[in-house]
């Protein structure tokens, strides 16, 4: 009974297509994880936005072979899929990105990131804040002082101190603290 709850549940805040993709990248032992303002959302922070696409990251790094290995396989199960300098861009009823991993994209990284499904994964906060200071659009930036106004207090600070060092983002950082009054 609560594996249906389960994924009665999963299946009203992911699209039937990001978990199908999922399922497919797995398959070809891939982890998947939900980044961007789909997974603010789904981890509770209100970005004050809509957002239309399904940001995805895998854990692999993007070699001639697995990019051309995702695509067969994605385009045999019925995706339309184009090459983006970012990754690829999947559109059928939704848009789906699929984007190059991360540095940051290790084992704590998985290890903090939280299982949606079997499939797939939401980044920590902590993690979520480093992707959005490495992106630096300024949506991202938005989205960045969303999570810190929400979730300063319960955040792992010495966690999010380490990954700032391991990115060089201590000083971008700092300043956004300092504009936001934070520290």
């Amino acid at each position: 009974m609560i594996k249906s709850k389960e994924n009665d549940l999963i299946n009203d805040i992911v699209h039937p297509e990001v978990i199908d993709i999922a399922n497919i990248l797995h398959k070809i032992g891939l982890n998947v994880f939900v980044i961007g303002a789909r997974s603010l959302i789904m981890l509770g922070v209100n970005i004050g936005r809509e957002t239309k696409d399904w940001d995805l990251v895998v854990d692999k790094v993007f070699t001639t072979e697995l990019r051309d290995k995702l695509t067969g396989i994605l385009r045999k199960s019925g995706y339309k899929v184009q090459w983006r300098k970012w990754g690829l861009l999947l559109e059928n009823d939704i848009h789906v990105d699929i984007n190059y991993a991360p540095l940051t994209l290790d084992e704590e990284f998985i290890k903090r990131s939280i299982r949606i499904g079997v499939n797939l994964r939401v980044p920590s906060l902590e993690d979520l804040v480093i992707l959005k200071l490495m992106s630096g659009e300024r949506k991202d930036i938005a989205d960045l002082k969303k999570i810190l106004l929400q979730s300063w207090n319960s955040l792992d600070k010495e966690y999010l101190d380490n990954r700032l060092i391991q990115t060089g983002l201590e000083r971008e950082f700092e300043k956004i603290l300092k504009r936001m009054k934070l520290k």
